[in-house]
């Protein structure tokens, strides 16, 4: 996937997540020349809503990928407001 679909991809899937009312998204960008993750982590920094969620303490991260935390309301709630 080129840089400009994948930014594209990359913010429709995390806007899905999060109007889904998801907590944590797994964002698979692939390991190649970092491009990607750099990316994905300047789309996360420029965001008011996200964060890259650290799991280095309790687990060995795979480099292809990258957690994020999406700062919202949760499931439970979203359920509430979308009745």
């Amino acid at each position: 996937m080129r840089y400009e679909e994948a930014e594209r991809k990359l913010e429709r899937e995390i806007h899905e997540a999060f109007m889904e009312g998801e907590t944590i998204v797994n964002i698979i960008h692939g390991i190649g020349e970092g491009i990607l993750k750099k990316m994905v982590h300047e789309f996360v920094r420029s965001s008011g809503f996200l964060k890259v969620y650290d799991i280095s303490d309790w687990i060995q991260p795979n480099p292809g990928s990258t957690k994020v935390e999406i700062l919202g309301i949760g499931k439970e709630k979203l359920k509430k407001y979308r009745r």
